[in-house]
């Protein structure tokens, strides 16, 4: 049997070494979705070329990391880094790396794009240049555990603002905004959905209240299906993997009601891609009803994938009614109505000093915060927490944050020092 298993890894070697073209991207996405459409795309790619291909996955980590991981290196090499596509990580970084100049336009052929709507409850699907398009959708919302909420007798999570119970002290978790660009983008819609104030309130108490501050979205998740915690912000396809793996008896996840948006995940094509002919069908692939199926279908089912279940929603909007009963997503985005406007404009601009803001003030005095609102629990006191840099300011950083590195510096150790005075009064 060992040789066997030997024998076999030395062939596929033999397949990778000697495939005649060659993919190369950076994603955040987990190993079943790069499987998946990997396996997936080497058949569509030999049956439209007659040629083989590999995949080179390059990891990173995060999206946060895979940011700074595509600018640093363009900032050695202009022309091009050697990567043709970045994939995953939602809408917000597509827009910097548009802005900065490091993405090059893709034109899809008419079949595909006729397909796409422009737009999905109010935000861009695609960029009008070509730049990005969405590849998936998700949804934000709460993931809870059941039985844990029924021991610490709470009612189960509608909105953001349940989470700020304070008999929820020590059993929520939040992931980094700084590492995770979905952790990311629940931050900014907190801070959308109820206002600068009321949203900085509501995200202090939160962090307040985690156990911990997780490196990625999706160990929360896990905390909350191992019931070590009760509730966690998370991105919709995380939790309802949870849930498919462990029940519905025990698990539970919302959409809070007009205070989520639906986004698209994103794809482009970097500056400089040194396969561009194999990325350009790779993204018309991925856009295509062949992939999109991947998405939606459970593992075996005809034209879904093999080995893994995605449990993603879909770009196309004509495949929840042609695959209506066969696939395990019960949601339809394009029916998704959101209680506010979500500004990406806004979301693109702040992203690094944003999260930056919210290291200093949650993540690295996290102890000194709980503290501070376990005293205020005990204590009996309504605490309000205000935010230390108006949304103004906050918007008027932003524009020198990214190349001013002496003004960021001086200002995360300037909000480091403030958070630390005002959670020891």
């Amino acid at each position: 049997m060992r040789k066997f298993v030997l024998g076999l890894a030395v062939l596929l070697l033999g397949v990778a070494v000697s495939a005649q073209d060659k993919l190369v991207l950076v994603s955040p996405h987990w190993e079943g979705i790069q499987r998946e459409f990997e396996w997936a795309f080497q058949s569509h790619y030999r049956k439209r070329t007659g040629r083989t291909v590999t995949l080179q996955w390059i990891d990173v980590g995060g999206t946060m990391a895979i940011l700074r991981y595509i600018r640093t290196n363009f900032s050695k090499s202009p022309k091009g880094i050697g990567v043709d596509i970045f994939w995953g990580g939602g809408i917000d970084p597509y827009l910097q790396l548009k802005r900065e100049g490091l993405l090059q336009p893709v034109k899809l052929s008419l079949t595909i794009l006729s397909k796409l709507p422009k737009t999905i409850a109010g935000v861009p699907l695609y960029d009008p240049d070509g730049m990005w398009y969405g590849a998936a959708v998700s949804g934000f919302g709460i993931m809870f555990n059941k039985a844990v909420l029924k021991t610490l007798k709470v009612k189960q999570p509608k909105t953001w603002e349940d989470l700020t119970n304070p008999k929820l002290f020590n059993w929520i978790a939040m992931p980094d905004p700084r590492r995770s660009g979905s952790a990311h983008m629940m931050c900014e819609i907190i801070l959308q959905a109820y206002g600068w104030e009321k949203g900085w309130d509501i995200l202090a108490k939160i962090f307040a209240n985690s156990k911990r501050v997780a490196p990625g979205s999706d160990e929360p998740v896990t905390d909350v299906a191992n019931g070590e915690i009760a509730a966690a912000p998370s991105i919709d396809f995380y939790a309802w993997a949870k849930i498919a793996e462990a029940g519905e008896e025990l698990l539970g996840f919302v959409y809070p009601p007009k205070l989520t948006i639906i986004n698209p995940d994103s794809i482009a094509m970097l500056k400089g891609a040194p396969n561009r002919k194999v990325a350009q069908i790779f993204m018309e692939f991925v856009l295509s009803e062949e992939g999109q199926k991947l998405w939606l279908l459970p593992r075996g089912a005809p034209g879904g994938p093999k080995q893994f279940t995605l449990a993603r929603m879909s770009v196309l909007p004509h495949l929840y009614e042609q695959l209506k009963g066969q696939t395990i997503i019960k949601v339809n985005p394009f029916k998704f109505k959101p209680g506010f406007r979500y500004d990406s404009q806004k979301g693109d601009r702040r992203i690094d000093v944003l999260n930056s803001l919210l290291g200093a003030f949650f993540i690295t005095p996290h102890k000194d915060l709980k503290a501070y609102w376990q005293r205020a629990i005990k204590d009996g006191r309504k605490v309000t927490f205000k935010s230390p840099v108006s949304e103004a300011e906050v918007m008027r950083l932003a524009d020198r944050w990214a190349t001013d590195r002496k003004l960021a510096a001086q200002k995360e150790t300037e909000w480091v020092r403030l958070a630390k005075t005002l959670f020891a009064r």
